[in-house]
């Protein structure tokens, strides 16, 4: 009985995540689901915001994983944190939007070679949970329609994915 529950126990604790099929009404949510949590920051209800865009940041969606991190690094609804708010901006810039790059990089430079090296390893982790080939979501840069501006755009894919939970910020 004792092993039975022992081994109970480190099944439930080895398998946090759970997969999911992703259809493109899922998918519509998803994105439904980031404007709202966008509009909640926008309008400083922060704690909101965060509960929102944490489930779609882990789900991929690039614009919801720049916000947490802009979220963590300010402590704006929820712990502050600059390693993991940096974490989440690496995984968020793998989208190649200039901006995030450039905010990123300029962090980056003044770390030293441990802060580096721990930031490096936070972010391998959640590229492997969150990234885009993890969570099926690529980006490209398009002509918009009637126009020469090139946006750059970041979709899901249908598609099975394990869907994690945000990990506890310290």
């Amino acid at each position: 009985m004792k092993r039975a529950l022992i081994s109970f126990l480190i099944l439930l604790l080895a398998a946090p995540a759970s997969a999911a099929m992703y259809d493109i009404e899922r998918i519509d949510l998803l994105y439904d689901q980031e404007r709202r949590g966008i509009s909640a920051y926008q309008s400083g209800k922060f704690e909101q915001a965060f509960k929102l865009l944490s489930d779609t940041a882990t789900k991929g969606l690039k614009e919801s994983q720049y916000l947490i991190a802009t979220m963590i690094m300010k402590g704006e609804g929820v712990n502050k944190s600059i390693l993991i708010g940096l974490a989440w901006l690496g995984v968020a810039k793998e989208s190649g939007n200039k901006e995030w790059i450039e905010i990123f990089d300029k962090f980056y430079e003044v770390l030293n070679d441990e802060q580096r090296a721990m930031l490096d390893e936070q972010i391998k982790r959640y590229e492997e949970k969150y990234g885009g080939t993890a969570q099926g979501v690529t980006c490209t840069r398009r002509k918009s329609a009637g126009s020469r501006r090139v946006a750059l755009r970041c979709d899901k894919a249908p598609g099975p994915y394990t869907d994690y939970a945000i990990e506890p910020i310290p």
